[in-house]
């Protein structure tokens, strides 16, 4: 395999297994301009793993958000510490992996490609992780707010010591 696929594909792979704050585009200072092609001082132009982010979150739909968190979990459940806590016969990981095929290639290829081209050019392959991992943050958030997934979570609650972890925060 190429090695630009593979780490392509690795990227993906890491950045959607992880969580983090989801990333926000950070303001960027004007473009200085002179003459008539001046850009008002209000507008500020993205940085181009930015515009990669907003495109990426704005082109996928709650479905193919539904599809990355499906692949996602499907690799996830390949690890050894949680691989007997789930079943995935060969042929639903296959279907998995064509889905979410789609809607890389579909976001990669089509919706996205433009600004793909330009967060390449600037920064490679750690722009596609960083913009990746926003998209994973999104969809992962649009999955944990589901009302069943909140309450099997909430049931941690009832195993916890709170007393415990008020002193840890009182203690000098």
């Amino acid at each position: 395999m190429n090695s630009f696929v593979f780490k392509l594909l690795a990227t993906l792979v890491v950045v959607f297994a992880t969580s983090g704050a989801a990333l926000a585009a950070q303001p960027q200072p004007p473009v200085a301009v002179q003459g008539a092609q001046a850009v008002p001082k209000t507008m500020r132009p993205l940085a181009p793993q930015d515009a990669l982010t907003q495109c990426l979150i704005k082109s996928t739909s709650p479905d193919d958000k539904r599809v990355l968190v499906q692949w996602v979990f499907a690799v996830i459940a390949q690890h050894p510490d949680i691989s007997s806590m789930t079943q995935i016969d060969t042929a639903q990981r296959s279907a998995i992996d064509r889905e979410a095929a789609k809607v890389f290639e579909q976001l990669l290829a089509d919706q996205c490609a433009g600004p793909l081209r330009t967060a390449m050019k600037q920064s490679g392959t750690d722009a596609i992780g960083k913009s990746f991992q926003a998209l994973g943050t999104s969809a992962a958030t649009d999955m944990l707010q589901n009302p069943q997934v909140v309450t099997s979570g909430a049931s941690l609650m009832k195993h916890l010591d709170m007393q415990r972890i008020l002193l840890a925060l009182i203690a000098p």
